[in-house]
């Protein structure tokens, strides 16, 4: 039995003493601003910008984009921030920073949700809008 206590109390205390290093994570949200010859110009929401040396890919300028700034990887942000232009019978028309405009199906659940001038955020892998807590700011 004291084997047993002995055991347990080591192992304890050896789980309680690691810490969970691979759970941090470095990624940060930014905003393509501008597309270089050589690599992309992201921008934070305080208005910070840098350069980081990346193919543009598939990234246009307005596209909200997700970066480790550790590792050195960049991927596009599956919730992309969009305005709503018009709402329908049977659609949504929403316009996304980078100014190309989308047609979704409207759902049960969006009905009287969403008013023209709302800002939504969009995934596009499942066609869901959800309500978004930015704010368009005034010039």
């Amino acid at each position: 039995m004291k084997k047993l206590i002995s055991i347990a109390i080591a192992s304890l205390v050896i789980f309680a003493c690691f810490h969970i290093s691979y759970a941090k994570t470095y990624w940060r949200t930014f905003e393509v601003a501008e597309i270089q010859s050589d690599g992309l110009i992201l921008e934070d929401f305080e208005g910070g910008r840098f350069l980081i040396n990346k193919d543009p890919g598939g990234f246009k300028v307005g596209d909200s984009v997700r970066y480790d700034t550790v590792r050195n990887v960049l991927k596009k942000n599956p919730w992309q921030p969009a305005t709503v232009t018009n709402v329908g019978n049977n659609t949504i028309t929403l316009e996304f920073n980078s100014e190309e405009k989308l047609d979704v199906n409207m759902r049960s659940q969006y009905r009287e949700k969403f008013n023209r001038g709302d800002q939504v955020f969009y995934k596009a892998t499942s066609g869901q809008i959800k309500e978004s807590n930015l704010q368009k700011l005034d010039d």
